[in-house]
C-alpha cells in the first residue's frame, strides 16, 4: 500500500531498543506491549510488528510498512510515539 504516513525511523529504533530491553523474548522474537521486534539473521534488518502492521527497517534507514488502512497505522505509529516517550 501507499506510505500515507512517515514513519519517524529513530522514534522507532528507539521503541525497538525498549521492546528488546523491557519484553519477553519467544520463539520470533521479543514481545512488549502488543508489539513484537525482531531482526534478520545479521541484524541489519530491523522488524517491528503488531497484529495489524508490519515495519521493516533497513540499512541506511531506509523503510517499508505493510498496512490494510491509515487508520491501523496511525495507531502503530502511535504505539511507537508511547514507547519512545515513555523511556
Amino acid at each position: 500500500m501507499e506510505q500515507e504516513h512517515k514513519i519517524d525511523v529513530r522514534q522507532a529504533l528507539r521503541a525497538f531498543d525498549r521492546i528488546t530491553r523491557e519484553g519477553e523474548k519467544r520463539d520470533d522474537g521479543w514481545h512488549y506491549q502488543g508489539l513484537t521486534a525482531s531482526t534478520d539473521f545479521d541484524g541489519y534488518t530491523v522488524f517491528i510488528s503488531s497484529a495489524k502492521v508490519r515495519l521493516t527497517i533497513f540499512f541506511h534507514n531506509k523503510y517499508t510498512v505493510d498496512y490494510r488502512n491509515a487508520f491501523e497505522l496511525h495507531e502503530f505509529a502511535e504505539q511507537l510515539r508511547k514507547l519512545d516517550k515513555a523511556r
